[in-house]
């Protein structure tokens, strides 16, 4: 009887959720991954459908088995599946090895089709023999708060004219051939980035980011033989984590906010501009493998 008044008790729970209005199931099913998420369709009837509306779209190659043209088949269907509902959609991510012209077409046609969709989070890490460059329409997308771009070439032909991704928030390169030129002017014309992350963009040579006022957090990393030369100083920064680089603090800045400072194979343009630093709120402080910086008096 126990046991049969638990059972009642977990269908009437699942029940309760199952009578939840839709946005509200769109929502939890907007937590889970792609695959978990079209497991949810065998819980009831009424959870049947909901995965295919949920806000989110997340495509991982690994899933598929290798099975290339299988994977691109499932995204083109539900990318048009959005399309022709005209269903709202928030975030999207892909991860997928391409090596044909085939794939890379697919691409091509998918990219324009979320900028339509006004996607907010876009994640696209592409793996290819050769860099390829990133179609502009990328950049033209305003509604976009979120990009995490892997396996790239930016230049000024992919960002055009104009960049006009003004809303953006999030900004990570990962393995991206990318020249300051087309770097600075991504920053200086997407004011309200708050996180930044560059990792192994071995083109890259020079960084200045004291124009990001709502810069938080900054992570920048590559190898050894690939350095670049770091400027910062917004005043906004609480995070700060800076691998194989010269880096230049300016003379008696004050970072107020900062509460972690990670330096790792550091080289600092200017011992005595760092000495004359304060750093009044932190907490973590992590110096490895930095000449000449053993004997630097931290304020």
């Amino acid at each position: 009887m126990k046991k049969a008044n638990r059972e009642d008790a977990g269908s009437n729970s699942m029940d309760m959720i199952s009578e939840l209005p839709k946005h509200i199931l769109q929502r939890i099913l907007y937590f889970l991954s792609q695959k978990e998420a079209v497991r949810t369709s065998v819980l009831s009837k009424s959870w049947g459908n909901i995965w295919c509306t949920r806000p989110n779209l997340d495509f991982l190659f690994n899933n598929f088995r290798d099975n290339k043209q299988e994977f691109l088949n499932t995204v083109e269907k539900n990318l048009q599946r959005y399309c022709d509902q005209r269903m709202c959609l928030e975030e999207f991510s892909l991860r997928i090895i391409l090596d044909n012209h085939e794939s890379v077409s697919f691409l091509e046609k998918w990219i324009p089709t979320l900028k339509n969709m006004g996607v907010k989070k876009f994640r696209l890490s592409i793996y290819w023999k050769y860099s390829r460059q990133l179609p502009s329409v990328v950049f033209e997308a305003e509604s976009l708060q979120d990009l995490h771009m892997e396996g790239f070439t930016l230049d000024q032909t992919t960002i055009g004219r104009n960049v006009l991704s003004k809303h953006l928030k999030r900004l990570l390169l990962v393995k991206v051939e990318i020249e300051d030129g087309v770097f600075q002017k991504i920053i200086s014309s997407c004011p309200l980035i708050e996180i930044l992350l560059v990792k192994s963009c071995k083109t890259l040579r020079n960084i200045k980011v004291n124009n990001l006022l709502r810069l938080r957090k900054f992570h920048f990393s590559s190898r050894p033989d690939e350095k670049c030369s770091i400027e910062i100083h917004p005043a906004s920064l609480e995070t700060i984590n800076i691998g194989h680089a010269d880096v230049l603090f300016p003379k008696g800045a004050e970072f107020q906010n900062l509460k972690s400072l990670c330096l790792n194979h550091v080289m600092l343009t200017s011992f005595d501009n760092f000495s004359s630093c304060k750093f009044p709120s932190l907490v973590n402080l992590s110096i490895s493998h930095c000449d000449g910086l053993y004997d630097t008096k931290i304020n």
